[in-house]
């Protein structure tokens, strides 16, 4: 029984790419279907998996990782936990330590919720032969440190060819599925966790009945740069886009996710939103919240031609989302959520008073602007059927991120 008890909780289906949706105003209507044919994929995100156990043989598919990890008795409500890297993250020295300080933060939530089991997956993508065969050689190492400091929580590797996070996302969801895990969570390796922050995470989930997406709330940090302090004074005013999970610390049901990501959708955390986005609820996020006392650190952009990437990324992932999905859905998306304040297109915020206000609706319509000419892109593209193939991973190269070691007093 859920807290509310209520049902299922109703999940989003895309529209078919490309195809004009039934019932929308014909210019409405052209004009996402045009943008969704701007793009399409030409790779997929299905890719062959390597699963790595400590000290035991190698699994030849999903179903047999699920059987190696299966508790005997098993346990009732179980959750999986991915945590996504890739071989030239660093060296094994440095994914170490971030491990250690992650198993911390899992070995906390074990201990908060002995009533549920909890596993670890460790994604690690490789390039070329000489990475995948560091890729196997890491993964063993960081199998049987997370076996030695945290024995109660069983650990698996996942070896496999990158980029694309949502390709280690869907090699775990297929295990934790066949599993039978009630949610899958997954945390990025450029973020730190404070203490409590995976139990606070799972207590919010399971009292609410293992529904919907449940994530951490982020702490900004800035680098050494000047587009980093300017878009954390952005952000600080807009707050674009920040009132749902966001895909570096979430918690999601694990029905959200089965048969994994679409090939289509690069943002993890885009395509938890719109499953669950539900404009017909008096609180349309009702199954999409921040935990406040779940915190975790992050650091905000980098050099400008990095940042410049990494928002231009962004505003392909919010057009494609915005264009794929049905039409109330990605109307209150666009009100409310990433261009909420945008007066007069959208409505004026008066939380913070006037003055406050128009600084975000100037905000907005700078971001505005530039999502126009990222969608004149889409929409050209669709007019002459000469689709974007690939929405380019955006890293930042140069960016020192918070320390496992993060004391709460700097």
């Amino acid at each position: 029984m859920t807290s509310d008890g209520a049902g299922p909780v109703r999940l989003n289906e895309p529209v078919r790419p490309g195809r004009p949706p039934v019932r929308e105003p014909f210019p409405l209507g052209h004009l996402r279907a045009t943008v969704s044919r701007g793009y399409r994929p030409g790779t997929t995100w299905s890719t062959p998996v390597r699963y790595v156990l400590d000290g035991r043989p190698e699994p030849r598919g999903a179903r047999e990782a699920a059987d190696a990890l299966r508790p005997a008795p098993a346990t009732g409500t179980a959750v999986a936990l991915v945590a996504p890297t890739y071989v030239g993250r660093g060296t094994l020295a440095e994914q170490e330590e971030r491990l250690d300080a992650l198993l911390e933060r899992v070995v906390e939530a074990a201990d908060a919720h002995p009533d549920v089991g909890v596993l670890l997956f460790v994604g690690m993508q490789w390039r070329d032969a000489a990475e995948e065969k560091e890729a196997l050689r890491r993964l063993a190492a960081l199998v049987r440190r997370a076996a030695a400091r945290a024995p109660g929580v069983r650990a698996c590797g996942l070896s496999l060819r990158g980029p694309g996070k949502p390709r280690t996302l869907n090699a775990a969801f297929a295990v934790a599925r066949t599993l039978g895990c009630a949610g899958v969570g997954w945390l990025d390796d450029d973020v730190t966790l404070e203490p409590g922050c995976l139990a606070h995470l799972v207590r919010a989930f399971v009292t609410d009945g293992c529904r919907g997406a449940v994530g951490a709330t982020k702490v900004p940090h800035t680098a050494a740069y000047a587009t980093s302090r300017a878009l954390a004074r952005a952000k600080a005013v807009a707050a674009p886009a920040t009132c749902y999970p966001h895909g570096c610390c979430v918690l999601v049901a694990t029905d959200v996710v089965a048969g994994g990501m679409p090939d289509r959708y690069v943002s993890d955390d885009g395509y938890v939103c719109f499953r669950l986005l539900d404009p017909g609820l008096p609180d349309p996020l009702r199954y999409l919240r921040l935990v406040p006392e779940a915190r975790c650190h992050y650091v905000v952009a980098g050099p400008a031609g990095e940042t410049r990437r990494r928002i231009r990324r962004l505003l392909l992932n919010h057009l494609i989302d915005l264009a794929d999905w049905p039409l109330p859905v990605a109307r209150y998306y666009f009100r409310h959520v990433l261009f909420g304040g945008m007066w007069p297109l959208t409505g004026f915020d008066r939380a913070r008073g006037v003055r406050h206000g128009a600084a975000v609706a100037a905000i907005k319509w700078l971001y505005f602007c530039w999502f126009c000419g990222v969608g004149a892109e889409l929409y050209v593209r669709g007019l002459l059927r000469r689709p974007l193939r690939e929405v380019r991973w955006a890293p930042y190269s140069a960016v020192r991120n918070p320390s496992p070691a993060f004391e709460e007093s700097r």
